[in-house]
């Protein structure tokens, strides 16, 4: 199952460890992770800014491998025209948050886990859960104990 990740969770995955660290291990252990040339972008962007350089250099680390490293590890899926049109649909305050919903929709996800109230807003549109971080954790420990 491919599960898409906002890129406020995949960013702390990657640089922390927390709750978001343990969903990033699980999606890249247990099920694939998808990406967009648009979401992919958006994680290169938020992660050229100022406030993680220091973290960077701190790991030895570089947007560079970071970005590399994701490609490496995702699925590409390439979104198609019919599929923007349909996200247009959405009612939604940040527009730019589209790209989570295109990339569920390419990509036959089920599922967003995501930080973003814009997006957890929506709860479920067309057929895709969109949780938060938590949520997915408590959703998959119900999961793994066998109940439903």
């Amino acid at each position: 199952m491919n599960i898409v990740l906002d890129t406020n969770v995949l960013l702390s995955g990657v640089l922390w460890k927390g709750s978001p660290h343990q969903v990033l291990r699980f999606v890249l252990e247990k099920h694939a992770l998808p990406q967009s040339r648009e979401t992919l972008a958006e994680f290169k962007n938020v992660l050229s800014r100022s406030k993680f350089k220091r973290i960077l250099q701190a790991r030895y680390l570089t947007e560079d491998t970071i970005v590399e490293t994701l490609i490496k590890t995702s699925t590409l899926y390439e979104v198609s025209e019919d599929v923007k049109e349909l996200s247009r649909s959405v009612k939604i305050k940040d527009v730019n948050d589209l790209i989570f919903i295109e990339l569920a929709l390419s990509s036959h996800s089920r599922l967003i886990v995501s930080g973003d109230q814009h997006l957890l807003s929506l709860k479920n549109l067309f057929g895709i859960d969109i949780l938060t971080v938590q949520d997915f954790l408590k959703v998959k420990e119900r999961q793994t104990k066998g109940y439903r």
